[in-house]
């Protein structure tokens, strides 16, 4: 199972549990581990009581089978529309521009809209064709496998897959390749067609217009025959381009030679700009979405796997004063005690951000505890003249850490989450993060808070392992 997998895996886990992650799980091996191997193996766990991967699994075949049954269906129309629009009767004559037009321009417009938005960040996955996408999925379950309600978190694992699958970057990709891919069909079908007409019917090319003088169109046949003459490709030459005008080509001594040239020109028109274009882009987009299943990471901030945190690796401490939550923590997952996720280290450089006269206290007395040496050194910055100091003072610390005290219930905001990107964009030091909870508040607003500082810390380049809730009163008081 690969890493992408093994992610997908969690979210289906967090799709099935909900809000909270209520689900027990058997004691982890690993206890030490880092806290996403510790969630993956999790995930792995559950996934045998819940068979999600089984689930994904199913999704992948159905999303295959549904796009090579739409290129089916597309190659068809290609092969289907070119009878039915030159080869209506026997001793057809073409206009060759309009023959051409009718396959180029088209493509050429799709291709033009699809750049327009595939440069837009979330226009093409956040679009019609995501929603017609899911809608087509939804559909055929809902169709042909009527069982799927027999799976208590099926759709709700349904959801989370294709949320994945066809959002952000990857959908992008993913509905980017499918286009190419429908497109490519298209013209693969009406090629083949092109070329067996063309071998069983005798066909004049001829050309017809009524505001393009000669020169025009000569100058455009030269243009389009550029790439295949050099690629050697039989092409039509000026006199044969002045005697398909309409009427001359009766008067060619070698009508026959006339028809190759044309029929060559055409063929490699349809290869060189509508299938190799999209079969090069199919490559890309293939190419582009590989690469992000590999980049694809969890997003740790968010309040499910923030709560999971503390189940799976706890980053409570306390000044010595015992906590009822902590407690049941520590004895429901006792391979945590002696767990190194909330140590600091022994020599840091301490900074408080807006801290309340009894906060501040209590942080003093944290760092006079752990790090005594450097309890001259903190400051509770209040305002923007000790911020600047602080930034002023950052870049020469001797320290090779840097503690920032900053309350839980306090709301982050752009103006802190501004400064304290600008301290570790000035410093390779390590940051930590310790949020003083002094108990007051409930405990799923305690859950939500949480959630928005480990934001803002991934937002500020933090470790989020670096995060620590400092108790500094009991929760019953």
């Amino acid at each position: 199972m690969s890493l992408f997998q093994q992610r997908l895996l969690a979210e289906g886990v967090r799709a099935a549990e909900g809000d909270y992650p209520a689900l027990s799980a058997p004691p982890l091996s690993n206890a030490d581990a880092d806290f996403e191997l510790l969630l993956l193996d999790r995930a792995k766990q559950l996934d045998q009581e819940l068979q999600i991967s089984v689930l994904f699994t199913h999704f992948k075949a159905l999303t295959k089978n549904v796009f090579i049954l739409l290129s089916l269906l597309l190659l068809v129309l290609g092969a289907s529309s070119v009878d039915q629009l030159f080869f209506t009767e026997q001793g057809t004559q073409i206009n060759f521009f309009w023959a051409f037009g009718l396959f180029f321009i088209p493509n050429l417009l799709a291709l033009c809209l699809w750049f327009f938005l595939f440069l837009q960040a979330n226009l093409l996955s956040g679009g019609w064709l995501a929603h017609l996408s899911l809608f087509l999925f939804k559909t055929v379950e809902k169709r042909f496998n009527p069982q799927a309600a027999q799976h208590p978190h099926f759709w709700p694992i349904f959801r989370c897959y294709f949320k994945i699958i066809l959002s952000g970057d990857l959908g992008r990709y993913q509905l980017s390749y499918v286009t190419h891919l429908l497109w490519l069909s298209y013209f693969v079908g009406a090629t083949i067609m092109l070329v067996i007409m063309l071998a069983t019917h005798q066909v004049d090319f001829i050309w017809q217009t009524s505001i393009l003088s000669k020169q025009s169109f000569q100058w455009l046949t030269e243009l389009l025959a550029y790439i295949p003459n050099l690629l050697g490709v039989a092409v039509p030459d000026p006199q044969q381009i002045q005697q398909i005008h309409l009427g001359a080509v009766n008067l060619l001594a070698d009508a026959q030679n006339s028809r190759l040239v044309w029929s060559s020109l055409l063929i490699s028109s349809l290869l060189i700009y509508g299938i190799l274009p999209r079969f090069f882009l199919l490559l890309l987009m293939r190419f582009l979405s590989i690469r992000k299943t590999e980049r694809f990471n969890l997003k740790l901030s968010l309040p499910y796997y923030v709560q999971l945190r503390q189940q799976l690796k706890p980053n409570v401490t306390s000044l010595g004063i015992s906590d009822p939550d902590h407690s049941k923590i520590e004895a429901t997952h006792p391979q945590h005690l002696q767990t190194a996720s909330h140590q600091l280290p022994s020599c840091f450089y301490p900074v408080a951000i807006e801290l309340s006269e009894s906060q501040f206290i209590e942080c003093r007395q944290h760092v006079k505890h752990y790090s005594p040496e450097q309890f001259v050194l903190l400051k509770n910055v209040c305002d923007f003249q000790a911020q600047q100091c602080v930034l002023n003072e950052i870049a020469t610390i001797s320290q090779p850490a840097v503690v920032l005290y900053v309350t839980l219930a306090r709301l982050p905001d752009r103006g802190l989450l501004a400064f304290i990107k600008s301290l570790t964009c000035l410093t390779s030091k390590s940051f930590y993060l310790l949020l003083i909870d002094e108990g007051l508040m409930e405990s799923s607003y305690v859950s939500k808070r949480r959630s928005d500082w480990y934001l803002l810390a991934a937002q500020a380049d933090i470790p989020l392992d670096n995060i620590i809730q400092l108790k500094v009163r009991g929760r019953d008081e």
